[in-house]
């Protein structure tokens, strides 16, 4: 919170459990305008499913600190805004986005021209701004070349990004934090002082090892050509997975195998499913998966894979799944 309260940009971070599991994912704003500013006052953008789960939350831990906490849902809009030219809203000459110096104002050319609270969305490259607005602004003022799209547009860029968001995604008192990708989307501060939830994370963090993560994936009928899979606009959402659906592999062996090897084979299989569904819009999704899994399924040329990955839809039909590793992660080789 010291690197925002003196104005400027907001920052991805979330809530969690004394076991260290998810609560909920938010943005965290400072308010760059009013009576009180410069004075720390901050707006939290929740998912709207947890956002009086989460009051009550803040409430309790709230103790005999001098802090007011009330609910302004009604009084504020979401926005995120994209493209070539998108980041050229904020910042000032030579400065990084978000620089105000410890003591110092903003002043508007370090706000933006669009809203007075937003924030440069980090979780993934290309991302854009986010910003907030009172609600009496019908949307935000931007230069020409920007237009309004659905929601749908900007789930589909969120979900193809691999960038987990919400309820569906994060299951409340289950998900990890490190599992769920916010350390690469830079949710997590590793030199933090005590913090609730602190345990777990740390101790996963130094042990290098963490073997689920969130990843993109799409889906088709088990009848169609996965090698020919792209974005279906036309997939009914009716047709789709429900969220924290089960993605299971189906073992096709090659026919040369022998019945023994074939045997064995299957005793290896996990009984523990490698993955399970989250948000979906059109035929594409998230999925907490296994690492493993995902890597033995890119490593095989699609026209003869032997691994197969499925999961059932909404309308009980089998969907064929087929997961990838976004290029923007750490390590991977197109990043």
């Amino acid at each position: 919170m010291p690197t925002i309260d003196q104005g400027g940009g907001g920052m991805l971070t979330g809530f969690l459990s004394p076991q260290g599991r998810i609560l909920a994912d938010a943005f965290v704003y400072p308010k760059n305008t009013g009576v009180n500013f410069p004075h720390p006052v901050f707006l939290v953008e929740l998912e709207e499913q947890a956002k009086d789960r989460m009051l009550k939350t803040l409430t309790f831990y709230k103790l005999r600190a001098k802090v007011r906490l009330r609910d302004v849902a009604d009084k504020y809009s979401v926005w995120s805004v994209w493209g070539p030219g998108s980041t050229a809203l904020v910042g000032s000459g030579g400065q990084p986005l978000g620089h105000v110096p410890r003591g110092g104002l903003v002043f508007k050319g370090e706000t933006t021209a669009a809203a007075d609270v937003w924030l440069l969305d980090g979780r993934a490259p290309g991302m854009g701004l986010r910003l907030l607005l009172e609600t009496d602004k019908a949307e935000p003022s931007l230069p020409a070349g920007f237009e309004r799209v659905a929601a749908e547009r900007y789930t589909l860029r969120r979900v193809l990004k691999g960038v987990p968001e919400g309820g569906s995604d994060y299951v409340k008192s289950q998900s990890v934090p490190l599992e769920s990708n916010l350390d690469y989307m830079h949710g997590v501060n590793f030199s933090k002082g005590c913090y609730v939830g602190q345990e777990l994370t740390i101790r996963t963090h130094h042990r290098g090892v963490v073997r689920k993560r969130i990843v993109p994936v799409l889906f088709s009928h088990a009848s169609d050509d996965a090698s020919l899979l792209a974005v279906d606009p036309g997939f009914a959402q009716s047709q789709a997975p429900a969220p924290q659906a089960d993605i299971i592999r189906v073992a096709e062996l090659d026919k040369a195998l022998s019945k023994s090897e074939a045997k064995a084979v299957v005793r290896r299989e996990r009984k523990t499913p490698p993955g399970k569904m989250g948000s979906t819009v059109f035929n594409a999704g998230l999925a907490l998966m296994r690492l493993e899994v995902v890597e033995q399924f890119l490593s095989q040329p699609a026209d003869r894979r032997t691994l197969r990955l499925e999961t059932v839809g909404a309308d009980g039909q089998r969907l064929t799944v087929s997961p990838w590793t976004p290029s923007w992660w750490p390590g991977n080789p197109e990043a």
